[in-house]
Parts: C-alpha cells; structure tokens; sequence
C-alpha cells in the first residue's frame, strides 16, 4: 500500500449523527466522527484496524497507533495535521496492532494504559517485538481516570478480562463517542487472547451499559468487513449483543452436556441463527471452539514458553529456537504453555520488525508441528508474505496457494496471489 497520505480537510461543521467518510490515498479510511475527532481505519483484510485522532487547541491525542506495518503512513498522517508531536497516546491494550506507532513520535508524548500493561509488554510472544523505552506508559490506572483535554473530558475506565486482561474505555463525554477495546469487535463474534475469558464478554459488555450514557456513540478497536470499516455503533446494540453472548455459550453448553463434540456441533449448525454475527475474522465455528474449550479445558497456570525460545533465539538463532521449542513440547508438555498459535505469532512478531528469514523459520516450525491448526491458513499466508519480502517468489505463492485453499473467501491471501503472479512474470 502507499505510504503517501494526503491531508485530510477538516470540515467545520455541526456534528453529524451519521459519520462522513473519505479515504486518505487508498491507505487510510478516514470516517469524521466529529469536526476534531477522526476514525483511522486500515484495511487488515476480513477486518480492520481502528485508531482516533483528536485535534484541537491543546493539540493532538491518539487512541490507538496501527500495526508495526503501519506506522510511517501513520506518522505521515499524523505529521500532516501540523498540530505537532501528540500530546497523549492512549493504548486501549497491548496487542501489537494497537501499538505499533507509540515509539513514533519520540518521548515527548504521555502515554496512558492499564496497569498491566508494561508486565504485559515484557512477556509471551511480545518479548520477541523488543519495545523500545518510548512504547511504554508514562502513567498507567488501575480502575478508572479522567483527562481535560482540548475542552473534553475524557474517561478511562478498565474493561479488561474478556478479549484480553489489560483493556481499556476511552469516553470522550462531550463528543458522546467512546472506544471501547476489543470487547465487541464492532459487534461481531470476538476473539480471546491467552489472558482473556470467554466467558466474560457478556459481564463486560453489560458493564459498558452502565458506564456509558444511552446516546453514547460506540468504536471498537476491530470492525468487520460485513458492517463496513466505517461501522460506529449505537449505545442501544449493547443489550442484544450481550444477549447473543448469554445464548451462545448456553447453547454450546447444553450441547455440551448432550454429549456432543464441538465437531458435532458445527457441523449440526447450532449456531447458525446467530452467522450475522460471523461478520469478523471469527466464525460460528471459531466461536464454537472458543466456548468449548473454556467450558471443557482447565485453565491452569504454566510457565511461560516463549521465555526459553527467546532465550534460545537470541543465543543461537531461530533455527535453534524452534528445536528448543519441539524439545521442549516432546519433555515437558505439562509445563509450559505450549499453543499452536505461539510460533505463528512469534513469526509474526518478527516478520513486523522486519527479520525475515527469522520469521520464516518460526512459521514453517508451526506448520510442522500444528498441521492442522485452526489459523493455519493464516501462518502460510504470513509465510507467503515473509518469502516475498526474501525474493523467493516460488516459496510465496506456493504458501498463498495453500492459504487459499484452507480458506477459499480469505480475501487478503487471494489479493496477495495476484500481486505475487504478476511479480514473478516480471
């Protein structure tokens, strides 16, 4: 995608009750939730990527700052507003395309976060992205906070526990807009990190109707291709999304008693009166296997994998890294915290900073070891994307073709594809 973003026109104007929309150069879809308050959104492939942008008299505060991949079409964005370095940088949580610019603009800005954020940044597959000092919080809350800022009052309020444990709200009270994390996903079915709970959406999205007043409108870190990338829902879909919650999981769970198996389940369609909320990157049958395994698998404390890997990364390199891991996996099983998406994100990790060959051998590791993971057309896609970047084209489009094939509508890897066999006849 290009990097050269032209600068939005503010439009002065009343606030709308239905957002504008431009797009900035095919990079940035910019949807005007107000005058002096701008949605960003990227396009991520089955769902995007969302920050806001807050100008005014004070200057610029962020919430959100894009993926790794993003971030100098951000700055450039950012930059072109010429309000200066931003004042504020509000991280909603610590997943890697939430704050992949927090470094850009130097230390000049004050970052707020959750308190568990920086121990979060400095454990799990986020060793491997090696945050500079500057992607830090500078003040981090426990509960809840308030900002005065450009004439705003701005709420923080802890949301964390579902998607995953260190999320927060961010509520500008005057503008009636809050960004809500990841916790309804733009309404669509969400997705659970490894400190997240399934069984806690429900309970989180009837907190936010108690936190936020009737006329609140709602932006989610995520939103799916389905809605539309400029989507902002409405205080009033809270009630009947976290019904969906509610009625989902009680229909896997009596499915569940039956004695049925998740594969039963999906293949029977006992979700199917809820697709409409398959509008993501997460299905009925990924949600199916969300609520399984948390009704079904004893969450149990274990050490931390990645520690040793990064270790052993560091010391020997990655070949030597995804030894230490199948070693590991084939010994002491019980102690860690072995998943098949560990090698995948750690590749993923790597290929944003960059480190290709190393990101590459993190991904054929988890395709090796996890044949038949649940994300593996995503692993090939981002080993499609690795080889690419290395000049071996035939290595790419072999993994894009895969991709493809393990999931036929996955819209990025058949873009990927096109650009691939154009590039390979060149």
């Amino acid at each position: 995608m290009p990097t050269v973003i032209r600068r939005l026109i503010p439009v002065f104007a009343a606030l709308c009750l239905i957002p504008t929309v431009a797009v900035a150069d095919d990079y940035f879809q910019v949807t005007t939730l107000a005058p002096d308050l701008l949605l960003l959104s990227t396009d991520q492939g089955s769902y995007s990527n969302n920050s806001l942008v807050f100008t005014g008299k004070d200057g610029v505060l962020l919430v959100d700052t894009h993926h790794d991949s993003d971030v100098e079409a951000f700055k450039e964005f950012v930059d072109g507003l010429d309000l200066g370095v931003p004042k504020y940088i509000i991280s909603t949580h610590r997943h890697v395309e939430h704050i992949g610019g927090n470094a850009l603009f130097g230390p000049d800005p004050i970052i707020l976060a959750h308190k568990l954020f920086p121990k979060k940044l400095r454990s799990g597959t986020f060793l491997f992205g090696e945050y500079p000092p500057e992607s830090f919080p500078d003040i981090t809350f426990e509960d809840s906070m308030e900002i005065h800022f450009n004439g705003e009052l701005i709420r923080l309020a802890n949301i964390g526990g579902s998607h995953d444990d260190n999320e927060i709200m961010v509520h500008f009270t005057n503008h009636k807009i809050a960004h809500v994390s990841s916790v309804v996903n733009g309404f669509n079915f969400p997705s659970v990190d490894g400190d997240g709970d399934v069984l806690q959406f429900e309970r989180l999205t009837r907190r936010l109707m108690t936190l936020l007043p009737e006329d609140t409108r709602i932006v989610s870190g995520h939103h799916g291709k389905v809605n539309g990338f400029d989507f902002v829902g409405t205080w009033d879909m809270l009630p009947t999304y976290a019904d969906m919650m509610r009625n989902t999981i009680e229909i896997v769970q009596h499915g569940l008693s039956a004695g049925k198996t998740k594969e039963q389940m999906q293949e029977a369609g006992v979700l199917d009166e809820y697709k409409d909320y398959a509008g993501s990157y997460v299905g009925t049958n990924g949600w199916i296997n969300y609520v399984v395994d948390v009704l079904t698998v004893p969450k149990e404390t274990r050490s931390d994998i990645c520690k040793p890997i990064y270790d052993s990364w560091k010391k020997d390199g990655a070949k030597a890294a995804v030894a230490r891991y199948r070693e590991l996996l084939g010994t002491q099983e019980e102690d860690y915290d072995f998943s098949e998406y560990v090698l995948m994100s750690i590749g993923g990790k790597l290929y944003s900073r960059g480190i290709y060959e190393d990101s590459v051998d993190f991904f054929q590791g988890a395709l090796e070891l996890y044949p038949d993971a649940e994300y593996g057309y995503y692993t090939h896609y981002l080993a499609a994307m690795s080889y690419e970047k290395l000049g071996r084209l035939d290595e790419a489009l072999s993994h894009c073709q895969e991709s493809i094939r393990l999931k036929p509508d996955f819209a990025a890897a058949s873009e990927l594809m096109t650009k691939l066999e154009v590039e390979s006849k060149e």
